[in-house]
């Protein structure tokens, strides 16, 4: 994909308030519902704790406080109906504290579970999916999805969605209340509240686009990142920093350009969130000061009405945080959901489950008529048929682009054939599950790639079929005891990011050695020893001979020295099969195999030549 169309991949857009995208978020919380129904009963609780402070106050003030003040008879009386209204008013201070612990750690608890699932979901469906899938998209784009904008759905789940539904709750009630208290100073409120939520509704438009941008010019940012860090000692052997640093700072440079869009926003919404505020406690300040001064409204009264309208504008002002929260989860959420509305084509049962009689049971793999195409009318197979009997070995040669590693593709399910079918034991193979079908198959590749862990972990890989006897015994098959024997700690050895420890032939003899442990039906080898030296190829043929023994295999490679013992040898040119037959059948037979052979042997006695 052009660098234009990731960003636009990136830049999914729907409506401002989307309620089914919401809903769908929601489906992520049910499970969890006990644990949001917890948290809303703190919030309640919380709440009432809040009211219940001021309402003592006023009690104090109308009360004891004037008693007092203005001379009373019974001073005593009052200063003890003082004292226990302060001690009440100190239990709602410890239990304001404890709620307001128990409200952030168990908002935290339920956004995190939620987020646990969500991301462990994530994750396994993008490895469900098609190749072709992260093929066409940068590794860093798909790392954002499962980390970034899951993050950000984590904040909907603890400080967004809940507190700002409890929120609207909040300002009904204060309104409600305010009213209760005094009608005038109610309406004055009420009057120019609408003022803060005309900012905040003109806010959230911007916000929305300036998220999604400021997440999809990430994604372009971090893929770049990815791809350079891999390639980093091709950079350096190339001396490419100074354009590999210009290409950075050309994607930084939006980048930046939408956050401090997204902060121009936030810096004029604020202050003017703020400029409406005091205008109401102003006014609210002049209204109720006259009726203060005519006898219309006693202190406490007003006192206990100026705290409630403290807190009916809290929740007003961070409506637009709140409301910021739940934009950027949107984004977000989009971004994750096209992930999950992503189908892989490649299906674990389908109308081909049957098993395919007339298949020749001699014959593990059979290929008939199979065509393929990665970009629409440019095939890369085109009608190839050729059969792998049981217990021999099949390989195919040919120059680069010919379509060797695509027949590995089709023939472990990575991706479907256009047109005709392959066989596999006695089955279609678009009717077997893709596990199963690998499970069957020892692939070796010439990426000898190994995870960062343990060699045992590596080997193993999770198979409940190898076992300790099968693991030795692959080791010594695979000549790869020297290479355990040499680790300081054997198979609990860990292994670094790509094994770097490793040398290649090392390497590619743990992977012979993870292939043997499985005891697989098919062995498939696609260039397994185009990199390495002829020393260690020596070694590597010693182990692929002991890997093939009594096996179906299929062999790709560039060096014909390295399958001149197959059974079968196919010739593949530009998707067809243009030569079949054995090593000596086909160098007799003088065509492209034969050419082919005398170019690489050519070449090495000119190498060698003094």
């Amino acid at each position: 994909m052009s660098d234009q169309d990731t960003l636009d991949d990136e830049l999914i857009r729907t409506k401002a308030w989307d309620s089914k995208l919401l809903w769908r978020l929601m489906g992520w919380a049910r499970p969890h519902r006990l644990h949001f129904l917890l948290s809303a009963a703190i919030l309640v609780a919380l709440f009432a704790v809040a009211l219940a402070g001021p309402y003592i106050w006023r009690l104090a003030l109308d009360g004891p406080v004037r008693e007092i003040t203005e001379g009373g008879t019974d001073r005593k009386g009052a200063l003890e109906h003082l004292y226990v209204l302060a001690a009440v008013y100190g239990l709602l201070v410890v239990a304001h504290g404890f709620l307001s612990y128990f409200e952030v750690a168990q908002l935290a608890r339920t956004g995190q579970l939620v987020i646990h699932d969500l991301r462990s979901k994530l994750f396994a469906h993008i490895q469900s999916l098609d190749l072709s899938f992260v093929d066409e998209r940068p590794t860093g784009s798909l790392v954002t999805r499962v980390t970034t904008d899951v993050e950000n759905l984590s904040e909907l789940f603890t400080s967004g969605l809940l507190v700002l539904f409890f929120d609207l709750f909040k300002i009904l009630a204060l309104v409600a209340i305010l009213f209760w208290i005094n009608l005038d100073l109610a309406l004055v409120v009420a009057s120019l509240t609408p003022v803060l939520i005309i900012v905040s509704m003109l806010f959230r438009g911007g916000a929305r686009r300036g998220f999604r941008e400021v997440r999809a010019h990430l994604a372009r940012l971090n893929g770049y990142l990815q791809e350079v860090l891999s390639g980093v000692r091709v950079v350096q052997v190339f001396h490419r920093e100074q354009r590999v640093s210009r290409r950075f700072n050309s994607l930084l440079q939006p980048y930046l350009q939408a956050n401090l869009k997204t902060l121009l926003l936030f810096s004029l919404f604020f202050p003017a969130i703020s400029l409406t505020v005091f205008a109401i406690q102003g006014t609210a300040l002049k209204v109720g000061g006259g009726q203060l001064i005519t006898g219309e409204l006693e202190f406490g009264a007003f006192y206990q009405f100026w705290i409630y309208l403290a807190m009916l504008v809290n929740p007003i002002r961070e409506l637009g945080e709140r409301y910021n929260v739940l934009q950027a989860a949107f984004a977000s959420a989009e971004r994750v959901f096209a992930i999950f509305d992503t189908r892989p084509s490649i299906s674990k049962q389908s109308e081909f489950a049957a098993a395919v009689s007339e298949t020749p049971i001699e014959h593990l793999v059979s290929f008939e008529h199979v065509s393929f195409a990665y970009i629409e009318n440019t095939p890369v197979l085109d009608d190839v048929c050729f059969k792998i009997p049981r217990g021999h070995t099949v390989a195919i040669v040919g120059p680069t682009g010919a379509g060797k590693s695509t027949i590995v593709n089709l023939l472990q399910r990575f991706r479907d054939p256009d047109a005709g079918r392959l066989i596999f034991d006695g089955h279609d193979l678009r009717g077997l599950d893709p596990r199963e079908l690998r499970s069957a198959c020892g692939l070796v590749l010439q990426d000898e790639f190994l995870f960062e862990g343990s060699v045992r972990e590596n080997l193993v890989m999770g198979r409940e079929a190898v076992t300790e006897q099968s693991l030795q015994r692959a080791l010594d098959m695979s000549h790869a005891r020297d290479v355990i024997e040499r680790l300081p700690n054997g198979l609990e050895e860990v292994l670094h990011e790509r094994a770097s420890q490793l040398s290649t032939g090392e390497r590619q003899l743990l992977t012979i050695a993870r292939a043997l442990a499985g005891d697989p039906k098919l062995v498939i080898l696609d260039e397994a020893t185009s990199s390495v030296d002829s020393a260690t190829e020596a070694r590597i043929e010693a182990a692929t001979r002991n890997l093939l023994a009594g096996r179906s295999a299929l062999v790709i490679a560039h060096r014909l020295s390295t399958i001149e013992r197959a059974n079968h040898i196919l010739v593949l040119h530009r998707g067809e099969i243009r030569e079949s037959g054995t090593h000596e059948e086909l160098l007799l037979l003088g065509g492209l195999y034969a050419r082919l052979y005398d170019l690489q042997f050519t070449e090495a006695d000119e190498v060698l030549e003094p």
